[in-house]
């Protein structure tokens, strides 16, 4: 029992890095540049969520869907204002405005008061839940990764193999 709780161990953290680099190669295969904004980007996203949450009052299950919302209009007006009109320079040059972009989105979240460097969790509805299967005993939020991944990845396929999006992206 004990190598199948790490097998399923392994397999939600093999999703989480397995994101991420979907993440890398979505945005090179796009633009054809490597972003190093990518984690700061997602930091951000995080923290609107949790903001959603904690300030504004918002249940999980409308803060996630906000901060995704939220980080797409963020997204769009970072491509447009700050990316857009580099496009056509070096590689190099792109490559060390979204490392700049990184460092400035780090630096205004740590100066936000009560958030700065410290640590913070969202409350998410499923922590601390596990599903006991007789002497299996797994936790929720391995299983609501590997479930999240499974489902991203479905609608990444149906996009790339049914929309016009996808095909011009495969091109």
């Amino acid at each position: 029992m004990q190598l199948l709780q790490l097998l399923i161990s392994g397999v939600a953290q093999g999703c989480i890095y397995g994101l991420i680099a979907l993440g890398f190669v979505l945005i090179y295969k796009a633009t054809e540049t490597v972003s190093f904004a990518q984690g700061d980007l997602m930091m951000v996203g995080a923290f609107s969520g949790l903001a959603a949450m904690t300030l504004l009052g918002f249940p999980f299950w409308i803060a996630v869907p906000a901060a995704i919302v939220a980080m797409g209009i963020f997204g769009v007006l970072v491509e447009r204002l700050v990316i857009r009109p580099i496009l056509g320079q070096p590689a190099f040059s792109i490559v060390m405005l979204t490392i700049g972009v990184g460092y400035v989105l780090r630096g205004l979240i740590t100066m936000i008061p009560d958030v700065g460097t410290d640590t913070h969790t969202m409350p998410v509805p499923y922590a601390g839940e596990v599903l006991r299967l007789g002497a299996l005993v797994i936790a929720a939020e391995q299983m609501v990764v590997i479930g999240a991944t499974g489902i991203l990845c479905l609608g990444l396929f149906a996009m790339f193999k049914y929309s016009k999006l996808g095909i011009a992206m495969q091109a």
